[in-house]
């Protein structure tokens, strides 16, 4: 299994990469608070052994890094498994759209705006200081699930009983829901959180059409630290930039590129489509093909 979860990993997406971060650090605190309800080591506090930030500037001082490792964390095995699930679904369209290298940087700069909201909220209204921590990857989530609402916003979601909606009526409920749960103040941390992350999402994907890149930072700051991703252009870029600076390295005309463009584009309409009306297994060998290799650029 072991070896099986280092191939996935070394060959997988980075979908599949954030997915089994969430996952693995999910099973590594299930099984240090089993350890610690058996007097092995010391009980869980309420912080998760650190991991989880807070709004309490004397304590966020003491676990700066706690901004970056609460949007990977979870107690709960319905609260994992729901934002897994909408991290996969919501994902794989973002990333055939953009790219794996914008799916981190939106993922990670989301779950930083969420953060920021929630802090930034709590302190300045102490009635909502319900908990002192917070941690999960639900901010993060939701900037990715309010970017790809607002770059496709007619795509259609098919749902058992509701039939087909436009996602972004998907994402405007879901945003819904968090505003009116600040009123019930069970988890007004949390749904500030929510929110901010929707509200990143939604400004990123609407300032990139003006040539304003709100996550070219982080990708500059992963690539000097980690080396993770190739410095060329991605997806995101091809799609709302001018390609004047690509062209010197382009043989084909400026006509023939334009026409190849397009013609991709359409046939990603088609394949999206048709993974709304049918599901993603439904689509041939060559059709899946397509999608990799345009998620990979």
């Amino acid at each position: 299994m072991w070896d099986d979860l280092k191939r996935h990993w070394k060959s997988g997406s980075m979908l599949s990469r954030l997915v089994l971060i969430n996952v693995s650090a999910f099973v590594v605190i299930l099984t240090l608070q089993l350890c610690g309800r058996l007097g092995l080591i010391p009980q869980m506090d309420e912080g998760v052994f650190g991991l989880a930030t807070t709004w309490n500037l004397q304590v966020l001082l003491a676990r700066p890094w706690s901004m970056i490792t609460h949007m990977f964390i979870h107690v709960d095995v319905w609260h994992m498994g729901v934002n897994m699930l909408w991290l996969y679904w919501i994902g794989r369209l973002y990333m055939v759209q953009f790219g794996s290298r914008r799916l981190v940087s939106t993922y990670f700069v989301s779950g930083l705006a969420g953060f920021f909201i929630y802090a930034l909220f709590t302190n300045v209204f102490p009635a909502l200081q319900e908990a002192t921590f917070a941690y999960g990857a639900s901010a993060a989530v939701m900037g990715v699930m309010a970017a790809m609402a607002t770059a496709r916003p007619n795509y259609q979601v098919r749902f058992f009983i509701l039939g087909s909606l436009s996602l972004k009526y998907v994402a405007l409920g879901w945003v819904l829901l968090d505003y009116f749960a600040l009123g019930n103040g069970l988890n007004s941390g949390g749904n500030l959180a929510h929110l901010g992350g929707a509200a990143f999402g939604y400004l990123m994907m609407k300032q990139s059409h003006n040539g304003r890149d709100w996550v070219l930072w982080f990708e500059r700051f992963l690539d000097r630290l980690t080396g993770w991703f190739k410095r060329d252009r991605s997806t995101f870029k091809s799609n709302w930039r001018t390609v004047k600076n690509s062209r010197s390295q382009r043989a084909k005309s400026d006509e023939d590129y334009n026409l190849e463009k397009t013609e991709r584009q359409k046939r990603m309409d088609s394949i999206l489509d048709k993974i709304s009306k049918h599901g993603y297994e439904n689509l041939t060998a060559e059709e899946k093909d397509f999608l990799f290799r345009q998620s990979q650029q």
